[in-house]
């Protein structure tokens, strides 16, 4: 090869080289790493929170008059000679401070003071109100399951019971020597009140609206009523049994009966029960007014997972209710039809 063409070869090579140089730059590789976040479940409601009422002292504080002596002895202007500033209505004989005015004026009736407890949460809750003995009072007062008294009757009965005092359907559980009085009302929660949001504390989440944009909440009220029989004999010195109200709340479980209705013709139903939870009492609520306290064996029988009531307490008791109260606290209660 002569010299000339070997100097044009080598520039040729030389180029070839520097294009491939070029090209290889071009299309080198790189590496990076990339992670991945997770932003969470569901959104969740706020955990619950119900404030229960803050009940004054007094509120279940009853008067027994069953002799009218309050009314025999009031003042001319209508208040009471030996309650200052303080007016009684009311024919049961038992009365609780109902109101007291700003002026200081007190209002007795057969009915304690409404106790209010509002749900301002997304979930359902069930509100339960107990009343149950704290002392006895003598041995001859014995408790009456309902409201009146039968002329003839002349035993020394007191009634005690708290109702959520509606006016159709009202729910209604009195005192008894064998068990407390128990009422049980579910109370709605409204989601709406809620959005969804995030905060660097809590993360997402469902938090309340401003208070311009609620709507209304739910409550139920309670109040304790009674009465005592006035044709019995009741002398100068006679002691009255003190009482415990309980108020409690849970969120709301569905029922543990296969029905919200028993038949007196057919009075079984099927319950699903949590673990480790009994049948705690069985009473029935007439539709008359009073209560019957259900004894195992002779008003009911559990069988497995079947309750079943015996004829003659449903038969008599149509257009009643009837409450089952668990070990858990919580009540199912049953339309009798």
């Amino acid at each position: 090869m002569s010299k000339k063409n070997l100097n044009k070869f080598a520039a040729v090579t030389l180029a070839a080289t520097m294009v491939l140089g070029s090209t290889m730059a071009v299309y080198g590789a790189g590496t990076a790493e990339g992670s991945g976040s997770y932003e969470g479940g569901d959104l969740k409601y706020p955990t619950l929170s119900v404030t229960l009422p803050t009940i004054p002292a007094g509120t279940y504080d009853y008067i027994a008059d069953p002799n009218g002596l309050i009314e025999e002895t009031k003042n001319s202007d209508g208040t009471a000679a030996k309650y200052e500033n303080s007016t009684f209505t009311g024919s049961t004989g038992v009365f609780f401070l109902t109101s007291t005015a700003d002026d200081g004026a007190k209002t007795y009736t057969e009915k304690s003071a409404a106790q209010t407890v509002t749900n301002e949460n997304a979930q359902d809750i069930d509100v339960t109100v107990k009343l149950e003995q704290k002392t006895a009072g003598d041995a001859n007062i014995a408790y009456a399951d309902a409201s009146t008294f039968d002329s003839a009757d002349t035993a020394n009965k007191l009634y005690l019971a708290i109702t959520d005092d509606a006016s159709t359907d009202a729910k209604v559980s009195a005192l008894s020597a064998k068990s407390a009085a128990t009422l049980s009302m579910k109370v709605d929660g409204v989601p709406a009140n809620y959005e969804a949001g995030y905060d660097a504390t809590n993360g997402y989440g469902y938090t309340m609206k401003d208070e311009a944009d609620l709507t209304d909440w739910n409550e139920c009220s309670v109040i304790m009523t009674g009465a005592i029989n006035k044709n019995a004999t009741w002398g100068d010195e006679v002691t009255f049994p003190e009482i415990t109200v309980t108020w409690s709340y849970a969120e709301h479980q569905d029922a543990y009966v296969s029905s919200s209705t028993v038949s007196a013709s057919n009075s079984a139903v099927t319950l699903t029960l949590p673990s480790g939870v009994t049948v705690s009492s069985v009473i029935i609520n007439k539709a008359a007014g009073g209560t019957v306290n259900c004894v195992a064996g002779t008003h009911y029988t559990l069988s497995g997972t079947t309750l079943t009531f015996g004829s003659g307490p449903m038969g008599n008791n149509v257009g009643g209710t009837v409450a089952i109260t668990y070990s858990d606290g919580h009540v199912d209660t049953l339309a009798i039809q």
